[in-house]
């Protein structure tokens, strides 16, 4: 591993500061993934899922409703089920730490 590259989260703290949660205001999409796999710990591969998080957090932005958001998420491979839980868990947490 090469030092004093920075290989997880958005880079904007330290590792050990993601051991309480990210910081307010801040969007991480592994932390969603983690989200997901505590309620589903079969729901699939945590980086998969933080990258559909990510795209969940994008369409959100971006003001997708439920559908067009589950549309985006089930185009990019997605089960719809799988789909569903990354928005809401993307939902969560963007309403826990207020984004």
């Amino acid at each position: 591993m090469e030092r004093g590259r920075h290989w997880g989260g958005s880079g904007r703290w330290v590792e050990g500061e993601r051991v309480f949660a990210p910081p307010a205001g801040a969007f991480d999409p592994d932390w969603v993934a983690g989200i997901v796999l505590d309620r589903d710990p079969g729901a699939g591969e945590r980086v998969a899922l933080a990258r559909a998080a990510q795209r969940a957090r994008d369409a959100r932005t971006r003001g997708a409703g439920d559908e067009e958001a589950l549309a985006e998420l089930t185009a990019a491979g997605l089960e719809p089920a799988l789909a569903a839980a990354v928005l809401r868990a993307t939902d969560d947490f963007a309403t826990a730490y207020g984004l």
